[in-house]
């Protein structure tokens, strides 16, 4: 890829070593000039990420709704009251759809945008659910659990192509200093999402007729309505901008959102090189088949991250309880609508509050310290659950099974705590060449995983109850040993110099760097001069 016409030659004909003192969040910024109320373009920036955190909060509306429906008792009625095998399929529907429409995202988001997988969810957002309110209605002599199920299916394959664009959206987006942040907090709206549905449904569960869950279903229609219309009115990534030879927009996008408006700004002009740096050194990948892309160890080594830090969350044990909560319950002596509803409903806003604590240790504290201090805690509370429980089952003490219920919660909490790792961790760690690729690894394993989960555990508590939670103990603890040995921490890196992690000072990254910590002006950085040694080196994609 060639350089931009601004782009002009350095006068020195060699690239000196990277310098590790270079320190990117010295250069003078916008953001430096007051509060983000002040700054225009940040306010513009943060609506457009409210836009993207809305589809994690429907997400996490529809994604945990039917853990409340499960307690309502004229949902059950309406579909016919569903067995523990029907309740695993219907679960499962939305993560079969998303293992089929995922690769095709991650093709879609690299030649239409970011913005068209998006605007395709909230599509099939409004579709889905108004087919699942119709589902419950008489004339459907029985038919209705099948098209509750559709409505599952059409939602979740919106859902895949999603969750994978958001992410990649959030790290592309954000502002240098705020990305961690920001790309980490994605899941609290996804923890909002559970809180609003868990409380509409308690404040329904009184109702005796089919609005007693119509209700709650029916407003996440709304929510996506909001997104389509938000996801129409917002630009492009500025990076998906330059990887189509639109230079000029993509750098009047970083003047206007992270520069406040300032074409001079320090930061934004060394945003922009860095950012033609590390897709001039991506240009030999465009077009590469999946093959070819895992041939070199660098890339390798994200995929295989992309998969573990899908599967890891997903066999952590968090799906039991955002998903079968009521079950858990149940199994320990807790009943009646109201009560397992209100109960739900706390946890959500606790989980949300724990969510919210962690975002300011991940700015911080490193990635790998936050995770692998919390994860024992986690282990813990997992075995404190499973032997509450069964003293509950053993003898059915009431002091057995209100411990039962409070380690749940400190169990959710500690899984709250890293969930926004998981979550940011994939997109950043990724070339822009590879992000969608690794973003699409991360959807399949999730949906995989996910389908497992939701088909698997609805039948294992009904058939072996606390007696499965042993699965996930012996689950945690292999997950820390891959945590500790193969998690790279990224704390303190801008996204293109994620790089210097896996390519070392081969990357185009970091000669750009050393470039600039040798007196280069970030005016006059020449970008094919950074990359050309990354051109001969066949390992660098």
């Amino acid at each position: 890829m060639a350089s931009s016409d601004t782009d002009k030659e350095v006068s020195s004909s060699t690239t000196p070593e990277l310098n590790a003192d270079f320190d990117w969040r010295t250069l003078p910024n916008a953001l430096d000039n007051g509060p983000w109320y002040k700054n225009e373009g940040l306010r513009k920036l943060y609506w457009i990420t409210s836009v993207v955190y809305m589809g994690q909060f429907l997400n996490g509306y529809d994604g945990t709704i039917l853990g409340s429906l499960l307690a309502l008792d004229r949902w059950n009625h309406d579909l016919g009251y569903p067995d523990a095998n029907q309740i695993g399929y219907l679960n499962a529907m939305s993560y079969i759809a998303g293992f089929i429409s995922g690769p095709i995202a991650s093709w879609a988001a690299d030649k239409y945008g970011r913005k068209f997988c998006m605007q395709y969810y909230a599509v099939t957002m409004m579709i889905g659910t108004i087919l699942g309110c119709i589902a419950g209605i008489p004339q459907l002599e029985g038919k209705g659990l099948a098209l509750f199920c559709v409505s599952k299916f059409i939602i979740g394959s919106g859902l895949a192509t999603a969750l994978m664009t958001m992410q990649i959206l959030l790290q592309e987006i954000s502002h240098p200093r705020q990305r961690p942040i920001v790309a980490g907090a994605f899941n609290q709206s996804w923890t909002l999402g559970h809180v609003l549905s868990a409380w509409l449904s308690f404040a329904t569960s009184h109702r005796k007729d089919s609005w007693q869950w119509r209700v709650p279903y029916l407003v996440q229609a709304g929510f996506a309505v909001y997104m389509s219309i938000g996801i129409f009115m917002m630009p492009e990534s500025p990076r998906f901008l330059a990887s189509k030879g639109r230079f000029d927009e993509a750098r009047a996008w970083l003047v206007k959102y992270h520069g406040n408006g300032n074409p001079d700004d320090e930061l934004v002009k060394f945003e922009y090189q860095e950012m033609l740096a590390g897709m001039a050194q991506d240009e030999k990948a465009k077009g590469a088949r999946w093959r070819n892309l895992l041939k070199s160890k660098p890339n390798r080594q994200r995929m295989w991250l992309a998969a573990m830090f899908t599967m890891i969350p997903q066999w952590s044990g968090g799906a039991i309880i955002n998903f079968y909560y009521t079950r858990i319950l149940t199994s320990v002596g807790v009943t009646g609508a109201a009560t397992q509803t209100g109960i739900g409903a706390g946890l959500s806003m606790w989980g949300w509050c724990v969510q919210v604590a962690s975002y300011f240790v991940m700015a911080r504290v490193k990635r790998r310290t936050h995770m692998l201090c919390t994860w024992p805690f986690l282990i813990a509370f997992n075995v404190a659950v499973t032997v509450a429980s069964a003293m509950y089952a053993k003898d059915g003490s009431q002091a057995a099974g209100i411990a039962a219920v409070f380690f749940v919660w400190m169990y959710s909490g500690a899984d709250q705590f890293v969930t926004g790792i998981f979550y940011s961790y994939t997109g950043e760690i990724m070339s822009y060449e590879l992000r969608a690729k690794g973003l699409a690894v991360w959807t399949l394993v999730n949906q995989a995983t996910g389908c497992f989960n939701a088909y698997v555990n609805s039948i294992a508590l009904s058939e072996i109850g606390w007696r499965y939670y042993l699965v996930y103990t012996g689950l945690l603890v292999i997950w820390f040993g891959l945590l500790y040995y193969f998690m790279v921490e990224t704390y303190g890196k801008t996204l293109e110099e994620m790089e210097i992690i896996f390519l070392g000072e081969k990357s185009a990254v970091a000669k750009l760097d050393a470039q600039l910590e040798a007196g280069a002006s970030l005016d006059g950085v020449d970008v094919a001069q950074v990359t050309a040694a990354g051109e001969k080196d066949k390992a660098s994609i």
